[in-house]
C-alpha cells in the first residue's frame, strides 16, 4: 500500500507538519492511518510498505517526520533511517515496535520517541506531540524574515519579534533591541511567516509566543510583552482565536 494526501491547514489556518507513515504489515498500517488523519496539526504525505519506498519518498517529499515500523521485510527500521538521514538529516523519527529491543539503538539515531504494539491512540497523540514541538522549535530557531527598506535589507529572527504594526505607508516590525521599518505590506510580511504569528488586528501581526498578558480596553483588547512599553491591538473578533493560538504553543 502506498500514497500521498494533500496539503492541509493546521491551528490558526498555518499549514501543518507533514508525516510519512510505513509499517510492513497493512493492517497495522491502515489503522495508524486511521488516527493521524484527523489529527490538525500533521499531514500524511506518503504511506510505504517497502524499504525502497520510504528512503524514495523520503527523498521525494521531505517529510518533517517518520513514523515507521522498526520490523520491515528485509531491512531494520535503523538501517533505513540511518539511509534515509545521508540526505534528510534533520528528519523526526517515530518507530514502533512489539518491544523494547531495539530502544537503545533507536534513541542513537536521534529517534524523537519509541513506542510499543498495538498502537494506542494517546499514546501516539503524545508521540506527535513532543515531535510537534520539537519541530515549532526548530522552526522559530532557523527561520528569519526578511525586510527591505531604504536600499538596505536585513533578516529578523523570527523569535526575536514581538508584533508588527502597519502605520500609514509603512510597517514596524518591534523586537526587544532593535524597530525596523519596511514599505512591504501587512498581508506580505504575514505570508512570510508560521504557526506562532497571528493577524489579530487589521493593523497588528503578533508573535503569539512572545505575549506577556491580554487586557480589554474600550472596544479592543490589547496585547503585552515582557519588559517592552509598546503594545498590540487584537480584535474583539479574534480574541478567542489568539487565546487558543496560545494555549495550543503552551
Amino acid at each position: 500500500m502506498k500514497g500521498n494526501v494533500s496539503d492541509g491547514e493546521g491551528p490558526l489556518g498555518v499549514t501543518s507538519f507533514s508525516l510519512l507513515i510505513a509499517d510492513a504489515n497493512e493492517a497495522s498500517l491502515s489503522l495508524l492511518q486511521s488516527y493521524i488523519t484527523d489529527h490538525p496539526d500533521f499531514r500524511i504525505v506518503s504511506v510505504c510498505t517497502t524499504e525502497q519506498d520510504i528512503i524514495k519518498q523520503t527523498a521525494i517529499t521531505k517529510p518533517d517526520a517518520i513514523i515507521m515500523s522498526i520490523y520491515m521485510r528485509e531491512w531494520s527500521g535503523l538501517d533505513i533511517i540511518a539511509a534515509c538521514q545521508q540526505f534528510h538529516s534533520n528528519v523526526s523519527v517515530i518507530f514502533m515496535a512489539d518491544n523494547r529491543d531495539f530502544a537503545a539503538d533507536a534513541f542513537t539515531l536521534s529517534a524523537a520517541n519509541y513506542i510499543i504494539k498495538p498502537i494506542q491512540p494517546e499514546r501516539l497523540y503524545m508521540a506527535l506531540e513532543k515531535v510537534k514541538k520539537m519541530l515549532c522549535t526548530r522552526t522559530v530557531t532557523n527561520k528569519k524574515l526578511p525586510l527591505k527598506f531604504n536600499g538596505t535589507s536585513c533578516y529578523v529572527p523570527f523569535q526575536d519579534i514581538l508584533f508588527i504594526e502597519k502605520s500609514g505607508k509603512k510597517c514596524f516590525v518591534y523586537t526587544k533591541e532593535e524597530t525596523y521599518e519596511t514599505y512591504e505590506k501587512l498581508t506580505d510580511l504575514f505570508a512570510c511567516l508560521d504557526q506562532s504569528f497571528y493577524l489579530a488586528h487589521r493593523s497588528n501581526i503578533i508573535n503569539l509566543d512572545n505575549v506577556f498578558s491580554i487586557k480589554l480596553k474600550n472596544e479592543t483588547y490589547l496585547a503585552y510583552f515582557l519588559d517592552f512599553p509598546k503594545h498590540a491591538h487584537i480584535s474583539r473578533l479574534k480574541i478567542k482565536e489568539v487565546q487558543r493560538g496560545i494555549e495550543q504553543l503552551c
